[in-house]
């Protein structure tokens, strides 16, 4: 689930993002997306702050890239 949103800057919030090998996996598929600039997580919470140049990464492009990606490790992503 996006918790928040700004352009360039989204937080995400899921429970399996506890799990430090799901954590780790989704961090390093995250980190591997062209323009992703920075990744905070925090385990206890399940949350993860993704920081992002909107200039090479349109939110839309971010958005569906996410998505696949966290699909690949069964997460689905809902937009508010």
């Amino acid at each position: 689930m996006i918790s928040s949103f700004f352009p360039g800057r989204i937080r995400l919030r899921f429970a399996e993002l506890k799990n430090p090998v799901i954590a780790a996996e989704v961090l390093s598929r995250i980190k591997a997306i062209a323009g992703i600039s920075n990744t905070e997580l925090n385990p206890l919470t399940g949350s993860l702050l993704v920081e992002y140049d909107t200039k090479i990464l349109p939110t839309e492009k971010l958005i569906e890239l996410g998505k696949t990606e966290l699909a690949k490790v069964n997460i689905t992503l809902k937009l508010p």
